[in-house]
């Protein structure tokens, strides 16, 4: 079957590989397209190190399963499904407690097992979610969802009328454009301006930067770097909450004095928990409330995969990658 390869960081050869070994709980997907996200770029760019090289990446995946395992029901071939790519083993103490994000065996799509972007994807069957009558470029986009969903969820504190956005990649994109759909008024912020005018076409607003910038309760961070966490406590008022997602590995010039003065919550949220962050994810784009498909602006094929990585770390919104006929149909 055809993948892209990645052979060495920042070079990606499309080429053949095996055919993938279908285990009696899994089944096989015909991947249809493949979304890029910050993960994805930090592997491309050698930032993460590939497990092995050659090395197949992605993992916002959508596809039709065309085989399945001993252990799984025949009628699940022909399903359109998308991938949940963090696969928990259910065994160890954070599992246990429901927090499969913390999984301290997860096996990763694309990050420490194999990649999406090839024709062919195997899984265990209970991480391939059947949604039907959603567009590519939605579906592409429900595994981000269910990171921002999970994040609002963490919350646990209703949300106030406005917040402020810092980076309005793809995951802020997506990010805002829940916060305007829940009703509130979100003012992005980026260092590249096309991205905010991305954010501004989803109905949030040019957040201010001059000495009267207002001050929020809640700042949501999807960069997590030494700089954007100092524009996000700058922003935040007496009691605020700021919500990180970016995993940039910097420290932070952060006092505990800060925090205690200024009654600050920082709360950090990773990727979601099998299965209900999933499941709303996938609930809110079937039956029409949410279409994430909107931060959509790049596709490229397969064959040129090269290119498409190269020029999603500075589009203005998502890049998404088809590779088999599903993907065509957008």
């Amino acid at each position: 079957m055809k993948a892209a390869l990645l052979v060495r960081p920042g070079e990606i050869v499309v080429d053949a590989i095996p055919e993938p070994t279908i285990g009696p709980d899994d089944v096989s997907i015909a991947v249809g397209g493949v979304g890029l996200c910050g993960s994805d770029l930090s592997v491309f760019s050698g930032k993460w190190t590939a497990p092995a090289y050659p090395w197949v990446m992605g993992h916002e995946a959508f596809g039709t399963i065309d085989a399945v395992g001993a252990g799984v029901p025949r009628e699940r071939i022909g399903q359109t499904v998308v991938v949940e790519p963090n696969v928990a083993c259910f065994t160890c103490d954070q599992c246990r407690r429901g927090w499969t994000s913390a999984c301290v065996a997860r096996r990763s799509v694309g990050m420490n097992r194999q990649g999406a972007l090839a024709e062919r994807l195997v899984l265990p069957s209970r991480f391939a979610w059947p949604i039907n009558g959603a567009a590519p470029t939605d579906l592409v986009c429900v595994e981000p969802t269910a990171v921002v969903l999970a994040a609002l969820r963490r919350l646990g504190t209703p949300l106030p009328e406005s917040a402020m956005v810092i980076g309005v990649g793809a995951q802020g994109l997506l990010m805002s454009l829940a916060l305007v759909d829940r009703g509130v008024t979100v003012h992005a912020h980026d260092v590249n301006q096309d991205r905010v005018a991305s954010a501004v076409g989803l109905g949030a607003v040019v957040a201010a930067v001059d000495e009267s910038s207002p001050t929020f309760h809640l700042v949501v961070d999807t960069v997590g770097s030494p700089a954007s966490v100092a524009v996000a406590l700058s922003r935040l008022e007496v009691g605020g909450t700021l919500l990180v997602l970016g995993l940039d590995g910097r420290p932070l010039d952060l006092t505990a004095q800060a925090v205690v003065r200024r009654q600050l919550v920082l709360r950090g949220s990773l990727t979601y928990d099998h299965p209900d962050d999933f499941e709303a994810a996938i609930a809110a784009v079937r039956d029409g409330s949410f279409a994430p498909g909107r931060i959509v602006t790049d596709a490229y094929a397969l064959d040129d995969a090269q290119l498409a990585f190269e020029r999603s770390g500075s589009t203005a919104g998502k890049t998404w990658i088809r590779v088999g006929s599903d993907g065509e149909t957008s």
